[in-house]
């Protein structure tokens, strides 16, 4: 039996004890943790303990799954441990269910129930007050490639929704709860309100009138089958690579390893060109609609620095037996 001494980091946290006994020999790292998160009162997700030594944060698995002893840490007979309150916490996936949540409602709600209000020329829409959004005093009925865009972004989200609760396995439990408002406003605002608004219009391709009439998917079949072709092989592909993705962790473990295969021998993220590419065939078809294209164009940018981090983290981890490439677009990015 040692006694290790505990000592808060940053702001007090109410009934720590300064310190605690345990034996060496036969005390989990996890069994620290779920002391202290008993005796504060917080959960255990919401404490992060790090050694006083280095400062490194005390894990509670392996790489390989296994529980971490306290005996590994080099920890002695008062040793320091610092102990953080991370505040309220979120679990990842359902931060994410929660995110993807939006655009499912928002798509076949703005189209088939809302567009009569949405877009009448009523003084009693406030809608119709703002100046270049489009009102009108007869609404028509959606056409073909409306309906066709709310289905392929409403099944997308669907497929993430999947993903996130069957395929995705996840390095860390939680966030902190206030990023939910950060992340979700992401896909609520964007891809959500902002595409469902200005998607389902009476002029549905009053945004992009720029776009030649001849290559607007209500005149040209071929746009219009090409882009729901397109974004089936990229929808695909993007579910390809998340299950590449999923066979490298083993349930419960930390592991890291260095994906192969399908895509992933051309770019070190495959999984966010295929995201990208999905939604450049919903711009297609849309006419070049500017809500889509800025929705693609944010999170091109946020997946392109994502990917390149990894990239780092990938030669930095693994060294040579890392091949270096492109990391979202082959040959260009």
């Amino acid at each position: 039996m040692i006694s290790l001494k505990i000592e808060p980091r940053g702001r007090p946290i109410r009934n720590l004890p300064s310190s605690i006994e345990i034996d060496l020999a036969t005390c989990t790292t996890e069994s620290l943790y779920t002391r202290l998160s008993a005796t504060t009162g917080l959960s255990r997700d919401r404490l992060r303990l790090t050694k006083g030594s280095d400062g490194s944060v005390i894990s509670v698995k392996k790489d390989s799954g296994k529980d971490v002893m306290v005996e590994e840490l080099g920890l002695l007979k008062d040793s320091k441990i610092f102990a953080k309150d991370l505040g309220p916490q979120i679990g990842w996936r359902t931060v994410f269910q929660i995110e993807y949540i939006g655009p499912i409602i928002m798509h076949p709600l703005a189209l088939l129930y809302l567009r009569p209000y949405l877009y009448s020329n009523s003084p009693l829409n406030p809608l119709s007050h703002i100046p270049y959004f489009p009102t009108t005093d007869v609404i028509p009925p959606a056409t073909t490639v409306q309906k066709v865009l709310c289905i392929l972004t409403t099944l997308h989200f669907v497929k993430r929704e999947f993903e996130t609760t069957f395929v995705h396995r996840f390095s860390a439990n939680t966030m902190p709860f206030n990023y939910v408002f950060r992340n979700s406003a992401h896909y609520w605002l964007l891809s959500g309100l902002l595409m469902a608004l200005f998607l389902y219009t009476p002029a549905p391709t009053t945004a992009g009138s720029w776009w030649p009439s001849s290559l607007r998917a209500e005149n040209n079949p071929a746009v219009l089958y090409g882009g729901i072709a397109l974004w089936v092989f990229a929808q695909l592909s993007n579910f390809a690579t998340h299950m590449t993705l999923r066979s490298l962790r083993p349930e419960g473990s930390t592991k890291r390893a260095i994906p192969t295969g399908y895509g992933f021998d051309t770019v070190t993220c495959p999984n966010y060109s295929f995201e990208v590419l999905g939604w450049l065939a919903v711009w297609l078809i849309s006419g070049g609609n500017w809500s889509v294209g800025l929705f693609i164009a944010v999170g091109g940018v946020t997946m392109a620095k994502w990917a390149m981090k990894k990239e780092r983290r990938y030669r930095k981890e693994f060294g040579s037996a890392y091949k270096k490439k492109k990391v979202m677009i082959p040959w260009i990015l």
